[in-house]
């Protein structure tokens, strides 16, 4: 995409680029979790008197990232007076980095790094046993707290991987995920404040979040993860095991009440099986860890890390995936069928139909003819130098008298039959063509219409419309709703990144109040939500909330109509401002074709028709394509109208430009005003639309604007400054732009058209 971009040195054409946002605030916060990282991996004893994850985070930590993980081990050894002791660790951090830096300069595969620690703990811990004196035992170790280095740094890698790519943490990543748990768990359990364990209180913690969120299973399962990362750090703390898994049981037994009741019931549980044990060293410990980890649980907002786990452990339900693979499926199938019919078409249009009219009519008549010898001539030549000047007059008037016909035919006894042949031939011709015409459309049409089909099937079997339900938290939604009186069917579901979206599904109208349903969700979500998104079809009313998203959008618009007369006052202009529940917002502008109520038709058909698909959940490219066909076959007469679309994901900031015969857009990003401009045809001219799609990455305080042609490219250089000055509003920005086109408009013929221009501007919630 061509953009033009207005700086010091004047208008410089350049390719727009997503810039990362906050990628230095990004890189300084992975330095400190790193040497944070590394600080208590120096401090993790597995395996004996060892610490092995040191050499297992400078192997699995990409790039630099490594060298602050050794920076903050060397801290920790500095600090406990252990740099005598840790000369392996040491020299297996460095060799890893070393190794890194010289070999593997791109990154290392998970299966790499887990090689590379286990290999560089081995050969520097064999080569300090040489030094002070080999023996078996010390071999073996060494061995392995290799082995424990190496399958660190594997799973390490991996879940670092997946994290860098978004991928949700679904049943293939459970076992990185898991390791990473534990190996966590482990770190902190290292520290003690008091008779407080940081580990024991995160792992407990974790545990009873789960259990309420997600029920039992998960509680136990995640508890006895957290049971063996107690033992590993303290073996003493084995003999607490079944306790945990039993506290996550209980917890999860009340995932459908309150916090506190999974919260009591935790802790009870935890007392009970201590006494039940008699009591077993490390379970006052695990009591008093308990009672803390269970009063963060239910003073810290669910919010605030039910995200996370919603990645984890709120899988695709199979019926979801069924669905999704049955609506994919479909799409191929309609797919082969457009391209089959495409093909057959092909293949119609290349019959052997007879469309030389000089060898039809010859055919016809000269062949029943008993005169051939007074012709004294051949077909071939009679019909070059005959028929075909009749041919080209039929061509050029449409039909053919006797005047026209050769005098070498004078005395052709069939002169009549010849000239009725003509003129019948050339009417079947021209029959043939309209109809060639009707069945090009039609096929054409229909081609559009598969196509629309195909990838409304795909969109809707796509994973953006099928996230991850959560059972529990769907039947509680239900009963808030059944409590106020709505009939209706909700589900919660979360997307890939933890978001939560819940879909309420009624009959008829909405009669209760939205701000006391609000509220009740706000409180069993434990989530801030934005305001519902309602939408009615069939006589069934859609209702969507989702948590509150990281920007909202300030709007603004503003239009004129160019007419000067009471029957061209009418804008042929139109536009929409409308939101899908998905936290998208959209922004649309329409411009018909000429001015007045014709254009006002065409222009509010389009808004009409994609402004209802996209809210109705069919995806933004069929929408398109359906209001190109009902376009095209609407009337008669040539009618078509441009489209302008823009969606903002108020999640990510990530704006989405569709442009089909659109005017410029302009987009102010890092300071700096870039145009957007597009070559697409407007809808309703062309059987298959033409859209033209751009993205960019969008932040706070940065602003689009969108216009119609009907404000000249004079008022550009006044948009661009409205733009980059302060503390002017979108609606304020609208305004002024469409006071600059028209000022004139009086004197200037050209000035007179339909204007209208929507801003939006990002703000951070």
């Amino acid at each position: 995409m061509r953009i033009k971009e207005k700086s010091g040195a004047g208008t410089v054409s350049q390719r727009v680029t997503e810039a990362p946002a906050g990628k230095t605030s990004g890189t300084l916060w992975q330095l400190l979790l790193s040497a944070l990282l590394g600080y208590l991996a120096a401090g993790t004893k597995l395996g004996g008197n060892g610490a092995p994850i040191c050499a297992a985070a400078a192997a699995a930590l990409p790039g630099i990232c490594g060298t602050a993980a050794f920076a903050g081990a060397m801290v920790n050894f500095f600090i406990r007076g252990t740099l005598g002791s840790r000369v392996t660790e040491i020299a297996a951090m460095a060799a890893a980095i070393a190794v890194k830096a010289l070999f593997f300069r791109k990154g290392t595969s998970p299966a790499g790094s887990g090689v590379l620690a286990a290999a560089a703990y081995g050969v520097c811990g064999l080569a300090a046993a040489f030094v002070w004196g080999i023996t078996a035992a010390l071999v073996m170790a060494v061995v392995f707290r290799g082995i424990i280095a190496g399958t660190a740094a594997y799973f390490g890698s991996e879940f670092l991987g997946r994290a860098r790519d978004g991928s949700g943490l679904t049943r293939e990543n459970i076992p990185p995920a898991a390791a990473v748990y534990i190996i966590i768990v482990c770190m902190l359990s290292e520290i003690n404040i008091g008779t407080f364990c940081p580990g024991r209180i995160a792992g407990t913690l974790v545990t009873l979040a789960a259990a309420f969120r997600y029920g039992s299973g998960t509680g136990a399962a995640v508890g006895a993860l957290s049971a063996f990362a107690f033992g590993m750090t303290a073996p003493a703390m084995a003999g607490t095991s079944a306790i945990v898994v039993c506290c996550g049981l209980a917890a999860g037994a009340f995932s459908g009440r309150n916090k506190l009741a999974a919260a009591g019931s935790f802790i009870i549980t935890a007392l009970a099986g201590a006494l039940f044990y008699g009591m077993p060293s490390g379970a006052a410990g695990l009591l008093a860890d308990a009672v803390a980890a269970s009063a963060v649980f239910y003073i810290v907002p669910e919010r605030l890390y039910a995200g996370k786990l919603s990645r984890t452990l709120a899988p695709r339900s199979a019926a979801a995936e069924q669905c999704s693979r049955r609506l994919r499926f479909a799409a191929e199938s309609v797919a082969e069928v457009r391209e089959n019919f495409v093909k057959a078409a092909q293949v119609l249009d290349n019959g052997t139909r007879e469309k030389d009219i000089s060898l039809a009519v010859c055919g016809k008549v000269c062949a029943g003819c008993g005169s051939g010898a007074y012709c004294g001539e051949s077909p071939a030549r009679r019909r070059e130098a005959w028929f075909r000047p009749v041919e080209k007059l039929l061509e050029k008037n449409g039909f053919v008298t006797a005047r026209n016909l050769p005098d070498e035919l004078d005395h052709c006894p069939r002169k009549t039959a010849l000239l009725d042949a003509f003129n019948e031939r050339w009417r079947l011709r021209l029959m043939e063509k309209r109809h060639e015409e009707r069945s090009r459309v039609m096929r054409e049409y229909a081609a559009e219409r598969l196509e629309e089909t195909e990838d409304m099937l795909r969109y809707l079997g796509s994973a953006e419309t099928f996230s991850r339900c959560d059972e529990t938290l769907s039947r509680q939604v239900g009963d808030v709703l059944a409590e106020l009186g709505i009939k209706a069917s909700a589900a919660a579901f979360f997307d890939d990144k933890g978001r939560l979206f819940l879909d309420c599904y009624l009959k008829g109208a909405l009669t209760a109040d939205t701000v006391e349903l609000g509220d009740r969700l706000r409180e069993i979500t434990d989530r801030e939500l934005a305001e519902p998104v309602s939408a009615a079809a069939g006589g069934v009313t859609r209702l969507r909330f989702h948590e509150l998203p990281q920007y909202e959008a300030e709007i603004g618009r503003a239009g004129a109509s160019g007419g000067n007369s009471q029957a061209s006052r009418t804008s042929g202009d139109s536009d929409a401002v409308f939101r899908d529940g998905l936290g998208n917002v959209y922004v649309l502008l329409s411009d018909g074709m000429g001015r007045g109520v014709r254009a006002a038709v065409e222009s509010r058909m389009t808004v009409s028709v994609i402004t209802k698909a996209v809210r109705a959940g069919l995806g933004a490219d069929s929408a398109v394509k359906m209001a190109n066909g009902l376009l095209a076959a609407k009337s008669a007469e040539e009618i078509f109208a441009t489209a302008d679309m823009l969606r903002i994901n108020l999640f990510t900031g990530r704006a989405e430009l569709l442009k089909m015969g659109a005017a410029q857009t302009f987009v102010r990003t890092n300071g700096a005003v870039r145009t957007i401009e597009s070559r697409s045809t407007p809808l309703g001219i062309v059987d298959a639309a033409e859209t033209d799609r751009r993205s960019v990455q969008l932040s706070d305080g940065d602003e689009i604007v969108m216009i119609t042609d009907g404000v000249p490219e004079k008022c550009f250089p006044r948009i661009r400054e409205l733009m980059l000055s302060a503390g002017v509003t979108a609606q304020d920005c609208t305004e002024r732009i469409i006071a600059e086109a028209e000022k004139d408009m009086d004197s200037d013929p050209d000035a007179r058209d339909d204007k209208t221009a929507a801003a939006v501007k990002l703000h951070r919630i």
